[in-house]
């Protein structure tokens, strides 16, 4: 279960490698400390503004750079620490997360969202026990914090101690009934627990705080089904699909609830199931073609890396992994000098997933 997710098409455009062989060198490079000046703390308080907009924007690959320069000159500044520890969270980059969020509880230790900080990047890294301690000590500070008891009771989830994760998360619903995450995660587990009743009393809850999320009614649908509660299923599920005309698994479930109802609906929704099954295997087909660019771009063979790449988004179209084909053509086209549409290309990228960092970091590199 994470914590936070960073979408990225399944290439990694660093192999490609970016632009020109040299680094950002104003942030890459190591600095020899200097006291802080006046000067100083107004720059990057003006740096942190600029982050902040940009990540308000959800353009976090970019909101990076700023924050990178406000915590070069104001390294004791919590504010800033805070934004570019959760950026770098939200980039993947979780390593660095930790390290600041450790950093931030070492300045401020009695400070519970720090402690709660620090948690939710070590579970994203993996580390769950250490996570876990975290957890805690926020709660010792703010015990009734909903926020520290829905992350304990995620991680005690991940760690498969059920019976604490339901009581964390009994408390959290608690303290912040309005809170659809709470309701999420705790349903996942009623259901993983066979404890079919409670789950749907609980995505029963959900739906009505999140009606326009098909996931939510496919979950509440499933549950039903599950449970012989084949009418009250079949409402759910057309919600489901209603919100999500390309839920495959909805489009499924609703054809196998109504056969016994409707014969001829269920073959019209197994039609619409094939259809979808069929687009996801046009994917695997664009997929394919952008990892034969990426062999090629090992090779340095610009033409053929950027030819497959075209390929790849003529039969994409709008499909899931054009941000990735865009920004990996927009590479290729800069290898090859075509600075100006692969310009176009890195621009597109960010137009479609603002978090990408590397199309981020090559326009910042391209001449102005």
């Amino acid at each position: 279960m994470t914590y936070f997710r960073h979408n990225s098409f399944l290439l990694s455009s660093r192999i490609l490698a970016l632009l020109i062989a040299t680094s950002l060198p104003a942030l890459c490079s190591a600095q020899v400390p200097k006291e802080e000046t006046s000067a100083d703390t107004a720059r990057a308080r003006q740096l942190l503004l600029e982050g902040q907009e940009l990540a308000s924007q959800g353009r976090i690959a970019e909101a990076e750079t700023p924050l990178l320069q406000a915590a070069s000159l104001s390294p004791k500044e919590i504010d800033v620490l805070t934004l570019l520890a959760k950026v770098q969270g939200r980039l993947g980059e979780h390593a660095e997360a930790v390290a600041l969020f450790r950093r931030i509880v070492a300045m401020r230790p009695r400070v519970a969202e720090n402690h709660l900080n620090l948690a939710i990047a070590l579970a994203d890294s993996g580390q769950l026990p250490a996570a876990l301690a975290e957890t805690s000590a926020a709660l010792a500070l703010a015990p009734r914090s909903a926020s520290a008891h829905l992350n304990r009771a995620r991680i005690l989830a991940d760690l498969h101690r059920n019976q604490e994760a339901q009581s964390d998360f009994a408390l959290a619903s608690k303290l912040d009934p309005e809170n659809p995450e709470a309701l999420y995660y705790w349903a996942l587990l009623e259901h993983d627990e066979a404890h079919l009743a409670k789950e749907t009393e609980l995505l029963q809850r959900l739906v009505k705080l999140r009606p326009e999320s098909d996931r939510d009614f496919f979950f509440l649908g499933r549950s039903l089904s599950e449970q012989s509660r084949h009418d009250e299923a079949i409402v759910a599920l057309r919600r489901a699909v209603e919100l999500n005309p390309h839920a495959g698994d909805a489009l499924y479930m609703l054809a196998m609830e109504v056969k016994r109802q409707d014969p001829a609906e269920a073959r019209s929704l197994m039609r619409r199931f094939t259809a979808v099954r069929d687009e996801d295997a046009r994917l695997d087909s664009v997929k394919t073609l952008g990892n034969r660019a990426y062999t090629a771009s090992q090779s340095k063979d610009w033409p053929e890396a950027i030819r497959l790449l075209r390929q790849a988004l003529s039969e994409c179209g709008d499909c899931s992994v054009a941000a990735g084909l865009h920004r990996n053509l927009g590479l290729a086209l800069c290898q090859s000098g075509n600075l100006r549409e692969g310009e176009a290309e890195l621009r597109a990228t960010l137009a479609l997933d603002p978090g990408d960092r590397d199309a981020a970091a090559a326009l910042g590199m391209l001449p102005k």
